[in-house]
C-alpha cells in the first residue's frame, strides 16, 4: 500500500510504502529508510477524502496520509488522537483510585497514615526530590573546608544515640536570608545570613537540633505524602523528579510538627548540653524583626524565605517555651569552640 509522510521536519511530503500487521506498521520511504512503528505510539486522526489519517503520540507534528483506506479491523485498534489507550486508561484510572483511597485514608487516619508511609518512600525517590528542591532556592552550597568540617562536629555531637533515621548532609547556602531547612533525603540546609546574624554557636545549633528533629521525625517524607500523594511514587518511576519539585512543600510544615521540631530540639540539647538559651534568643530577635518589617507591609514584597521567624510561626510560644527549657537545663558546655564557631563564620569567604 502506497501512501506519504508528512514528518514535521520539512514542507515535503515523502512517498511511502505501507506494510500493516497487527503490532503496528511498517513505512518504506523512497530513499530506502525503513521505520517500524509500534501499535502503541498511533493514533487515528480526522478523515480526509474517506482516508484516516495516522498521527504518533511521540512526534506530533508526524502524520501519515495513506492512498488507500487502512483494514478496518486494524483502525479499530487506534484510539482517536488525543484519547487515551486502553492500557493508558487503565493505569490513569488506577492512580486515580489509589489517590482517592489516600485521600479518605488522610481525612479519616490523618496524621496515623502519613506515619505509617512515610518510613516508606524509598531514598531513590526522597533525595533527587531533596536534591531538586534544594536547587530551587538558588546560590551555591559554601565550600570553606574548615567551616564544613566545624560544622559536621556539630552534627556529630546533635546526632541522636541510636543515630539518625536515614543519612543526614548539612550544608550552609550562600544567601543573606536567616533561615534554615530540612528537605527530603536527609538534606538540612543552613543560610549564610542565619550564621551571620547569630550572636553565638549555641543559636546554630539550637535551629540545627530543630531542623534535625524534622528529620528523625520525618517531617519532609510527610510533606511530600501530604502534598501530592502517590503522585510522587507513581511518578517517580518514570525518572519525573526534578519536575514535581516545589519549594512550597518545604514550607508544608504544620504547627504540630513545627512544636514537636521544637521540642525535640530542647530535648537535643539537654542531652548534649548545650544551652537552649542560644534558641530563645534567636526566636526573640527574629520575632521583633518580623514585626518591625510589617509595618511596612504595603511598601514591600513579602518573600516567604525572608527568615526562620517568617517560615517558622508561633514565635511568642516558642519564645516561652524555649525559656522555660533554659530553667530546667543543668550544666551546660558551648556548641562549639571558639576555633569552630570562627571557621564556620568563614565557612564561605
Amino acid at each position: 500500500m502506497r501512501g506519504v509522510v508528512h514528518d514535521g521536519l520539512s514542507a515535503r511530503a515523502h512517498p511511502v510504502e505501507i506494510a500493516v500487521d497487527g503490532d503496528g506498521l511498517v513505512v518504506t520511504r523512497a530513499d530506502g529508510i525503513v521505520e517500524r512503528v509500534t501499535l502503541d505510539l498511533l493514533r487515528r486522526g480526522d478523515r480526509g477524502a474517506g482516508i484516516d489519517v495516522v498521527h504518533r503520540t511521540d512526534q506530533p507534528d508526524w502524520r501519515l496520509v495513506p492512498g488507500e483506506p487502512l483494514p478496518p479491523g486494524w483502525l479499530k485498534a487506534l484510539p482517536h488522537i488525543g484519547q487515551f489507550s486502553k492500557r493508558a486508561r487503565s493505569i490513569y484510572l488506577g492512580v486515580a483510585a489509589v489517590t482517592v483511597a489516600t485521600i479518605i485514608g488522610l481525612t479519616v487516619f490523618g496524621d496515623r497514615l502519613l506515619d505509617a508511609a512515610a518510613p516508606l518512600v524509598p531514598r531513590r525517590v526522597s533525595v533527587p526530590m531533596g536534591e531538586a528542591l534544594v536547587a530551587q532556592l538558588g546560590g551555591s552550597m559554601c565550600k570553606g573546608v574548615a567551616g564544613q568540617s566545624a560544622l559536621d562536629r556539630l552534627v556529630t555531637r546533635l546526632r541522636p544515640a541510636a543515630g539518625f533515621v536515614e543519612p543526614v548532609t548539612v550544608s550552609v547556602l550562600d544567601t543573606p536570608a536567616v533561615n534554615a531547612l530540612a528537605a527530603p533525603g536527609g538534606r538540612v540546609v543552613i543560610f549564610r545570613g542565619l550564621v551571620d546574624k547569630a550572636q553565638g554557636p549555641d543559636e546554630v545549633a539550637g535551629v540545627l537540633a530543630h531542623e534535625l528533629s524534622h528529620v528523625a521525625l520525618r517531617h519532609p517524607a510527610k510533606a511530600l505524602l501530604r502534598q501530592m500523594g502517590v503522585s510522587v511514587i507513581v511518578r517517580s518511576v518514570g525518572g519525573d523528579i526534578g519536575g514535581l519539585a516545589d519549594t512550597a512543600v518545604l514550607l508544608d510544615q504544620s504547627r504540630g510538627a513545627e512544636h514537636a521540631a521544637d521540642l525535640g530540639a530542647i530535648a537535643t540539647l539537654h542531652r548534649v548540653r548545650i544551652s537552649p538559651g542560644g534558641l530563645a534568643t534567636l526566636f526573640v530577635r527574629m520575632r521583633d524583626a518580623d514585626r518591625a518589617a510589617t509595618k511596612n507591609f504595603t511598601t514591600r514584597t513579602v518573600d516567604r524565605f525572608r527568615d526562620f521567624a517568617a517560615t517558622h510561626p508561633g514565635a511568642d510560644e516558642r519564645i516561652a517555651l524555649s525559656k522555660a527549657a533554659v530553667s530546667d537545663q543543668a550544666d551546660v558546655a558551648p556548641a562549639m569552640s571558639p576555633a569552630d564557631w570562627e571557621a564556620l563564620r568563614r565557612i564561605c569567604s
